[in-house]
């Protein structure tokens, strides 16, 4: 592994609309070229994704890789055992950095204190993206509201702000539902080993039962994430990631955001929030208010979809 460099895992399949936004603003950091390495893992594109991305080959250092499975974990996985670099990230094609400052703001703690395994990334708000998108980006981990609820966020883990970072501790009680983080890759060797696929929101889970509970949050950059552009789009993904990767590996998993056992009063709550459509109304025109941002006129749908979306999920999973 060579010392200072990042690693950047990209999964992608017909990206044409994104990757270049992606790789331009990765091309555009302010951190030594030679120390950042891009490496694509293309599920056979049939649109011009490759020839986009070998566009950037003079200014960026990028590796393809071909990848016949369309398993955007199984494609982190190739990445991460063919990356060089001391630290590791993924990001999707229709993600990009905030500001050319990204890979230099999220590199220094782990200079700054050699106790830090991995550093939390943060989701910022692009006002030019879909509503839907805002919407979920105003939140640190762009979480759905029913996430939210179940879950922590960075305010809960935060044990020190210091001057270019917050220092977060964790431990298996309070882990952040946040899989996109750059980490040491040196921590995880072990565990990725015999894994077909590199599941992210299991990775802050690994490294907290090895002992390592110091993490990081850089508040003044981060990733604009074009995640959501309908509702259609919404309940495919929520049914996809239920069936693709929580399923397959549930009884594997060390990160569960949900205890189906135990919080079945926190369900009964958030179904009556949800289905009464009053509160969360009311809690849409605050939000509204307070952001100076309509957007979350879209919330009380998106409540709608997610929690009928993943009723679904988990109701026609095959559970192995």
């Amino acid at each position: 592994m060579k010392k200072g460099m990042l690693s950047i895992a990209i999964p992608t399949y017909n990206e044409e609309k994104d990757i270049g936004n992606c790789l331009k603003s990765i091309a555009d950091q302010n951190y030594p070229k030679n120390l950042v390495e891009v490496i694509i893992i293309d599920n056979y594109s049939t649109d011009n994704t490759l020839k986009i991305v070998k566009s950037f080959s003079k200014k960026l250092n990028i590796k393809i890789f071909m990848n016949s499975i369309k398993d955007a974990e199984v494609s982190k996985k190739i990445g991460f055992d063919n990356s060089k670099g001391e630290f590791f990230m993924y990001l999707d094609a229709d993600m990009k950095c905030h500001n050319a400052k990204f890979i230099r703001k999220m590199l220094f703690p782990f200079k700054d204190d050699a106790k830090i395994a991995g550093n939390f990334v943060n989701f910022v708000v692009n006002k030019s993206h879909p509503s839907l998108t805002r919407t979920l980006s105003y939140d640190e981990f762009q979480r759905d509201p029913i996430f939210r609820f179940f879950t922590i966020g960075i305010k809960g883990v935060i044990k020190e702000k210091r001057n270019e970072y917050w220092l977060c501790y964790c431990n298996t009680y309070n882990i952040p539902p946040q899989g996109l983080m750059i980490y040491r890759k040196q921590l995880i060797l072990d565990y990725a080993k015999n894994k077909k696929q590199l599941i992210d929101n299991e990775i802050p889970a690994v490294l907290i039962e090895n002992g390592h509970r110091y993490f990081a949050f850089v508040n003044d950059t981060g990733i604009e994430h074009l995640i959501l552009r309908s509702l259609k789009e919404l309940w495919k993904k929520r049914v996809r990631n239920l069936r693709r990767t929580y399923y397959p590996n549930v009884s594997e998993r060390k990160f569960k955001w949900i205890d189906w056992k135990k919080d079945w009063p926190k369900i009964g709550i958030w179904l009556i929030y949800t289905n009464t459509l009053i509160l969360p109304i009311i809690n849409t025109i605050y939000k509204s208010i307070k952001n100076q941002d309509l957007c979350f006129l879209n919330e009380p749908l998106i409540n709608l979809v997610s929690t009928y979306s993943i009723i679904y999920g988990v109701l026609s999973a095959k559970v192995k």
